[in-house]
C-alpha cells in the first residue's frame, strides 16, 4: 500500500510506514558523489540492489551522481516522491522537513545525528524544532539519528548501514530497532540459521512514528513471520501492549532484546517496591504478560525469530537433550537445570525404545548419543522427539572419529526437524561444522549456536508461558512521557515519603483496609488506648522522614503491659524527634498481630507501561532475599493467582516442611484489591509499600501491618 501525499494532508500512521516500505519514488536530499562518505553510499545502495522506483539525488550543487541528475533543491523534486532520505546537518533539518511538505512528500527519514540523543539542551531543541515541521507541514518523521529502512521484497535498501549494500534475498522475519547499527549483525546471524529478512526500520529518536507504529503495520505483512525487535525504552507504552497482544492473538511471534538495563534499571526513592522493581523487570513482566519472547543477547534474539518464524515453538516446558559425549551430556544437564530449565525423565515407551540401540550408554535425559554408534542416531533422536515430555531437542555436539560420522548426525538431526515441524531443535557446537553439516542443517532450518549459554538462553525463552506469566488483557491506565528515547527511563531524583499515617489514610480512602491504630501524641493517650485496645501492643515511631523504622529502631513489638509501655513509648517518642524534628507526628499504638508468612506487596507508578503490582518475600530481609513477581495492573482474581504462583514465598503460603499453612486466598483477593488501588492512585504517587503483609491461618485473613506511599519528587 503505497499513497502520495498532498501539501497539508498527512499519512495516518499506517499509511506513512506502507509508504517508507514500499516507496514509488524516493528523494536523497544531501546526497554526495563521494562513495567514501555515508551521503554517498543510498544512491549506489538503490541501484545496486535493483530498487524499481525513481529516485531523486539533491544536491545544492547540482551535476550528476552515478548518471543520475542532481537536484539543486527539494523545491524542484516531481510530483509523487513518497519517501526523502535526509541527509543534511541537523541544524538543516527542520528547514528541509518544511520544503519537503510543500513539495508533497509524505515522509521523511532523517539519518543524520546531533538531536536530543547528543545530551545538550541545543540538540534537545533542535529536536523540538525537527517535530513542529514535521507537524506544521504534515511530513511524517522517521528518526531522527538513525540509518535507515531495508525491504528485500521490493527490494529497497535505503540507508548507508553496510548491509545496505548487501543484496539480501527476501526472508520472512522483521527486524524493528532503536539502533540501526545491529542491521548488519542481525543479518548475517538469520543467513547463518536458514532464515532471512523480511524488512528492517531504524526507529532513531522518535520524535513521530514510533516503534509500535511499525510493529502494527508489520502485524499485517504477510512477508514476515516473525517480529524482532531491539529497544531501549517505549515511548508509548499502552500502545506498545495494544500490538503486542494483537500480535499473540494473531500467532504472529514477537521476540524482544531489551538494551539499557544497568544505571536506569532502578529508580532512588524511599520505597522497597521501586527498589525490587527495576527497569528491566518492568518489560519482562510485561512481555510475560503480553506474550512476548524476551532474550538476553543479538545471537539469542536470532535464534529465537527463526525458530519462531519456522513455526517451531515449545508447547510444554521440558527439554530433551543429547550429546555425542557423556561430558557434553553433564554440561547440558548442569547449563538448562541451572537456568531453570525442565529436564524431564523419559517415558518408560521411550526407553524401551532406545535401550535396543543405545549400547553401553544409559537410556536417560540427557543422553549419551555417541555411545550408540552413527547408525542408531536418526532413531534415538526420533524416540526423544516424539518423547511425551519433549518441549524441544537440544543436541551438543562434540567432536567425533570421522567426517562421516559427523554427516550422519546433520542429517539425523535435519530429518528428525523435517518430521517434527512444530519442535524446537537446536544444534550447539563449539567447533566449526563441515560444509556438508552446514548446508544440511541450514536447509532443514536448524539453528547452530555457536555457545551452549545462547541455546540455553534461547530455550529459557522460549519456554510456553506458565500461568503466572499470562496478565490480565485490559489497558493500564498511562500516563505519557516526554522524555526523548536518550535519557533515562527512571528518575534519578529522590521521592518525598508519606508518614505511615499519612499513607495509610491515603491507601484507606482507595478501598484498602488496616487494623486499628491511634497515633498517640503523649504518654497517657497511649496508655488510654493500649488499655482499650488490650496487651500485647506494638509501638511505632511515625513521621515523613522515617521510612524504614526498623532500621532506626523505632518499632516496639510485644509490649506486654504499662510499665514497659511506659519505658517504649519514652525511647520512641525521643528518637523520632531527633530524627525527623519537623514531621514527627507521634507514637502509633495498635494491636499485636498473630504470627503467619510475611509477604511484601507493592505498587510501581512505571513511566513507560503505568502501575505495577509487586509480590514477594516480606519483612526486613525483603531486599535481600528479593523474591518478587511482577506484573501490569490491573489484575483480575486468575492473574492474581498465577503472579503470587511465580514467587517462592507461595511455598511457605502452603505449609512449607510441615510449617502450618495461611490464608492464601485472603492474599489472593488482596492483590486483586491493590491492582485496582494502583490504577486509581494519582500521578504525583510514585509507588506504594505494603510491607509487611502478615498472611494468617486460612480463613483468617491478612493484615496490612505497614504502608509507605512515595509520592514523585517535584
Amino acid at each position: 500500500m503505497t499513497a502520495a501525499v498532498s501539501r497539508g494532508t498527512p499519512l495516518t500512521s499506517r499509511e506513512a510506514v506502507a509508504a517508507l516500505l514500499s516507496p514509488r519514488s524516493v528523494a536523497l536530499v544531501g546526497a554526495s558523489a563521494d562513495e567514501e562518505k555515508f551521503s554517498g553510499q543510498p544512491l549506489r545502495n538503490l541501484q545496486t540492489a535493483g530498487f524499481p522506483g525513481a529516485v531523486h539525488p539533491v544536491n545544492r550543487r547540482g551535476g550528476g551522481i552515478r548518471g543520475v541528475p542532481a537536484l539543486t533543491s527539494v523545491d524542484q523534486l516531481p510530483p509523487g516522491v513518497d519517501v526523502a532520505f535526509v541527509m543534511v546537518p541537523a541544524r538543516d533539518c527542520a528547514p528541509t522537513v518544511r520544503a519537503l511538505g510543500a513539495a508533497g512528500v509524505g515522509v521523511a527519514v532523517i539519518a543524520v545525528s546531533g538531536f536530543a540523543e547528543v545530551g545538550t539542551a541545543e540538540g534537545a531543541a533542535l529536536q523540538e524544532e525537527l517535530a513542529a515541521a514535521g507537524r506544521e507541514s504534515g511530513v511524517r518523521l522517521v528518526g531522527p539519528n538513525c540509518n535507515g529502512v531495508y525491504n528485500t521484497a521490493v527490494p529497497l535498501p535505503l540507508g548507508y548501514n553496510h548491509t545496505h549494500s548487501q543484496a539480501l534475498p527476501p526472508g520472512d522475519i522483521a527486524l524493528v530497532s532503536h539502533s540501526g547499527a545491529m542491521l548488519g549483525a542481525f543479518a548475517p546471524l538469520l543467513t547463518r540459521y536458514g532464515h532471512g529478512l523480511s524488512s528492517f526500520v531504524s526507529c532513531g529518536n522518535e520524535v513521530d512514528l514510533r516503534l509500535s507504529d511499525y510493529l502494527e503495520y508489520l502485524l499485517d505483512d504477510e512477508q514476515t513471520a516473525a517480529i524482532a525487535l531491539i529497544m531501549d525504552a517505549i515511548e508509548d507504552g499502552a500502545a506498545f501492549r495494544r500490538a503486542a497482544r494483537e500480535a499473540k492473538r494473531r500467532g504472529k511471534p514477537l521476540i524482544a532484546l531489551k538494551i539499557g538495563n544497568s544505571a536506569s534499571g532502578t529508580r532512588a526513592t524511599l520505597a522497597h517496591s521501586s527498589r525490587l522493581a527495576g527497569s528491566q523487570a518492568t518489560y519482562e513482566a510485561v512481555f510475560a504478560a503480553d506474550g512476548v519472547v524476551s532474550v538476553p543477547t543479538l545471537e539469542t534474539l536470532a535464534i529465537a525469530a527463526c525458530l519462531a518464524a519456522a513455526g517451531r515453538r515449545m508447547t510444554r516446558p521440558g527439554v530433551v537433550a543429547t550429546s555425542t559425549s557423556g561430558a557434553g551430556g553433564i554440561l547440558l544437564a548442569d547449563a538448562l537445570t541451572g537456568a531453570g530449565v525442565d529436564l524431564p525423565a523419559l517415558a518408560e515407551e521411550t526407553v524401551e525404545r532406545m535401550r535396543p540401540q543405545a549400547g553401553f550408554a544409559q537410556v536417560i535425559n540427557p543422553f549419551d548419543i555417541g555411545a550408540a554408534g552413527a547408525s542408531a542416531i536418526a532413531d534415538h533422536l526420533r524416540a526423544m522427539a516424539t518423547d511425551p515430555g519433549a518441549g524441544a531437542l537440544v543436541f551438543y555436539l562434540t567432536p567425533v572419529p570421522t567426517q562421516s560420522w559427523r554427516d550422519a548426525l546433520a542429517e539425523g538431526v535435519a530429518a528428525v526437524a523435517a518430521e517434527r515441524r512444530e519442535l524446537p531443535i537446536l544444534l550447539v557446537s563449539a567447533s566449526p561444522l563441515g560444509e556438508v553439516e552446514e548446508r544440511t542443517l541450514r536447509r532443514a532450518g536448524v539453528p547452530v549456536a555457536a555457545s551452549l549459554l545462547d541455546a540455553v538462553a534461547v530455550l529459557r525463552a522460549l519456554r510456553p508461558p506458565t500461568p503466572a506469566a499470562e496478565g490480565a488483557e485490559e489497558d493500564a491506565p498511562h500516563a505519557p512521557t516526554s522524555r526523548s528515547p536518550s535519557e533515562p527511563s527512571r528518575s534519578s531524583e529522590p521521592s518525598r515519603s508519606l508518614s505511615e499515617p499519612q499513607s495509610k489514610r491515603l491507601l484507606a480512602d482507595l478501598g484498602l483496609a488496616f487494623p486499628p491504630e491511634v497515633t498517640a501524641t503523649s504518654h497517657a493517650q497511649a496508655r488510654q488506648v493500649a488499655a482499650e485496645i488490650g496487651y500485647p501492643v506494638v509501638l511505632k515511631g511515625a513521621g515523613a522522614a522515617i521510612a524504614h523504622k526498623s532500621e532506626h529502631g523505632l518499632v516496639a513489638l510485644d509490649v506486654p503491659d504499662e510499665a514497659a509501655l511506659a519505658r517504649e513509648y519514652a525511647r520512641l517518642d525521643g528518637a523520632g524527634r531527633t530524627l525527623d524534628p519537623d514531621g514527627f507526628e507521634g507514637v502509633v499504638v495498635t494491636p499485636l498481630v498473630p504470627d503467619g508468612v510475611d509477604v511484601v506487596v507493592g505498587v510501581v507508578a512505571d513511566p513507560d507501561f503505568g502501575p505495577m503490582v509487586l509480590v514477594g518475600s516480606g519483612g526486613v530481609l525483603s531486599e535481600l532475599v528479593r523474591d518478587v513477581a511482577l506484573a501490569p495492573a490491573p489484575l483480575d482474581r486468575a492473574a492474581a493467582d498465577r503472579l503470587l504462583a511465580s514467587t517462592r514465598v507461595d511455598a511457605l503460603l502452603t505449609g512449607y516442611r510441615g510449617a502450618p499453612p495461611a490464608d492464601r486466598d485472603a492474599l489472593v483477593d488482596l492483590l486483586v484489591r491493590v491492582s485496582e488501588v494502583a490504577t486509581r492512585l494519582g500521578a504525583e504517587v510514585e509507588a506504594a509499600d505494603l510491607n509487611p503483609v502478615r498472611v494468617l491461618r486460612p480463613g483468617n485473613g491478612v493484615r496490612i501491618l505497614d504502608a509507605l506511599v512515595a509520592r514523585r519528587a517535584t
